[in-house]
């Protein structure tokens, strides 16, 4: 849910974002989602770095790949054992890749005001709102759509205690979508993006 801003901007500890990102404050009118993933340092909200980040667009039932934004963040964060068997992001990997708060302008600029989704999308929320808060001073103001919460009120409409496998393989197998370059950002946007599409043509159908 997306406060209106005359409320937000209420809120106890409210900061706007600066001009350049002003734009993302008012409410989007257009047909478009935003499917973002992030990979970080360890599995922690507080603690987690981000070591790379994609969005890609999805417009109607099109994913606009060729415009898909893929970043490696030239990290020097210590990466939890966990974390590498998972994203095999190696601190040798990152070497090349941009500045954290170059990532960050980059993923400003590419989302604007439009809605942003993905598979447990409360974890890239905090971990981009920490690196935002901490560089510009305000949070991510746009509405968030969670892909599996989707997908539960649409498979238990009509049977409620259906059990389900809510794991993001889960989902891809059920929705008959591929899985793509597992964990990696933009492997897991685009799997995403799918299952999006897929859930929001069965909603219609």
């Amino acid at each position: 849910m997306r406060l209106p801003l005359w409320l937000r901007r209420r809120l106890p500890g409210y900061r706007p974002p600066p001009e350049r990102w002003a734009h993302m404050e008012l409410p989007y009118t257009g047909d478009d989602v935003v499917v973002v993933d992030c990979e970080t340092s360890e599995f922690d909200k507080k603690k987690g770095q981000l070591l790379s980040l994609a969005a890609v667009v999805v417009s109607g039932r099109s994913i606009e790949l060729s415009s898909a934004l893929d970043l490696t963040v030239r990290s020097d964060a210590i990466t939890h054992p966990d974390a590498v068997r998972v994203h095999y992001l190696r601190q040798e990997d990152r070497i090349h890749g941009v500045a954290t708060a170059d990532a960050i302008q980059q993923f400003l600029d590419f989302v604007g005001n439009r809605p942003i989704c993905g598979f447990y999308i409360e974890y890239d929320r905090a971990i981009l709102n920490r690196h935002i808060r901490e560089l510009y001073g305000f949070e991510l103001p746009n509405r968030f759509i969670e892909v599996s919460e989707i997908y539960v009120r649409q498979k238990r409409r009509y049977i409620p205690e259906v059990n389900l496998d809510l794991t993001f393989e889960g989902l891809a197998r059920d929705l008959n979508v591929p899985v793509i370059d597992r964990h990696t950002a933009l492997g897991d946007v685009v799997s995403t993006a799918l299952m999006f599409i897929k859930l929001q043509r069965d909603s219609a159908s």
